[in-house]
């Protein structure tokens, strides 16, 4: 009589041990917990002119249609100059950044557009 009950008492474990950990192991082929999908890259277009961020090296667009300003991060040698009007395509970029201002952008293109005026870029004045 102590055998059966000794036998349905580890029989009721494992049963237990396995009703919690299926979900893990069935759910995705894989043990331990699932993990979500990465999102999506969010594609982000504008057009405005190129400016000068507070930190160096940083170059800034207010976009003309959403006013909606933008850091953007060129992959390529090839990026505009400060004062250009631009139009450009790329991703949203997570995280924090060193330029500390606008959105982030990754740009997977750009093109000069002679039709956006800009005005001369204002000078950093010397605070000395």
């Amino acid at each position: 009589m102590k055998t059966s009950r000794a036998k349905f008492a580890v029989l009721a474990i494992a049963t237990s041990a396995i009703i919690m950990l299926a979900p893990s192991i069935i759910g995705n082929g894989q043990i331990g917990p699932s993990r979500p999908a990465p999102a999506p890259a969010t594609v982000v277009r504008g057009e405005g002119c190129v400016r000068e961020g507070v930190e160096a090296g940083c170059l800034m667009v207010i976009d003309r249609e959403t006013d909606t300003l933008y850091n953007l991060y060129f992959s390529s040698k090839d990026k505009p100059s400060v004062g250009d009007g631009i139009y450009f395509t790329g991703t949203l970029r997570a995280g924090a950044t060193a330029c500390m201002q606008g959105k982030p952008v990754d740009v997977k293109t750009w093109m000069l557009r002679k039709s956006i005026k800009c005005t001369a870029p204002d000078k950093k004045r010397n605070p000395y």
